[in-house]
């Protein structure tokens, strides 16, 4: 009921900013600032080294049979130009999942766990001498799931005696960000929070804190090589510090459409629901294509 409701609540924010919109629209023309409706790409580039953005593509754990897969999209469906600065503010939503699979012969891929995204989002960019900044708020959902693969038919019970267990939280979660012109916006480096202000279990942590950096070159035309990381202070058990990076190579224009090829680094309590009290620590390499 709790996730419907969100879900409703979602739906019904999306509505009334188109609606505000389309009202205003006449009006904004005469005084030159200027509105349009799902324009292309986003307004604010996910976070490369953040688990929790819409991705497209594959992960697979080095000497684990563990992969991830990962599919969703973001969308902005409303963008505002403001005349007196140029800076935009836009209005998105998100719809992703992120699963673990386990590999067994025969390119058998049994679905050990699933985690659902979904929410709104708002963005803003403003440029300065100093470089590019932005910002992004969103509100989300995140339910977690233990399916199939999870379940040893042989002997009737759950793998790892881990049963499922109640995981869903509903957040807000804002991030700040800069580009400094000084390095020719090929870096970006931010700060963020996320507030749960519904959970479960009860017990989880209503905070978390993360920090990190993006830096790319290109190395030939549309080629471009890139290093990323984020480091999260989160509490479960104990508060510790999850460490995410990611290195790779991108085929095509660093903002718009490509194929990343990839290796990573992750080290902390795991991102998926159902095993969040675990902490994970491996190697893996992946691709990603981005539309």
């Amino acid at each position: 009921m709790k996730t419907i409701n969100v879900l409703n609540g979602t739906l019904i924010a999306i509505l009334f900013a188109t609606a505000t919109a389309f009202s205003e629209e006449h009006a904004d023309s005469l005084s030159g600032n200027q509105l349009s409706f799902v324009p292309y790409g986003l307004l604010f580039k996910p976070l490369v080294a953040n688990t929790y953005e819409p991705r497209d593509g594959m992960l697979a754990q080095s000497g684990k049979n563990k992969l991830r897969l990962d599919i969703g999209n973001s969308i902005d469906l409303i963008q505002y130009r403001f005349a007196s600065d140029s800076s935009l503010l836009t209005i998105g939503s998100d719809f992703f999942t992120y699963t673990l699979l386990l590999g067994e012969r025969n390119f058998h891929f049994p679905v050990d766990a699933s985690d659902y995204f979904f929410g709104i989002n708002f963005n803003y960019k403003k440029s300065f001498t100093e470089g590019i900044v932005s910002s992004r708020l969103r509100i989300s959902h995140i339910s977690s799931h233990f399916v199939d693969g999870h379940y040893d038919n042989n002997i009737g019970e759950w793998k790892n005696s881990r049963p499922p267990v109640v995981y869903s939280r509903e957040f807000l979660d804002g991030v700040v960000a800069l580009q400094p012109s000084s390095l020719n916006d090929n870096a970006r480096i931010y700060v963020g929070a996320t507030y749960l202000f519904h959970v479960d279990p009860k017990n989880l942590a209503r905070f978390m804190a993360d920090a990190g950096l993006e830096y790319h070159g290109e190395i030939r035309k549309e080629v471009n090589a890139y290093f990323a990381y984020q480091a999260t202070i989160l509490k479960i058990l104990e508060t510790s510090v999850r460490h995410n990076i990611q290195a790779g190579v991108k085929i095509g224009d660093w903002s718009g459409r490509g194929l990343n090829l990839y290796s990573s680094y992750f080290s902390g309590y795991s991102i998926h629901g159902e095993y969040f009290d675990l902490k994970d620590n491996y190697f893996a390499f992946g691709f990603l294509i981005d539309f």
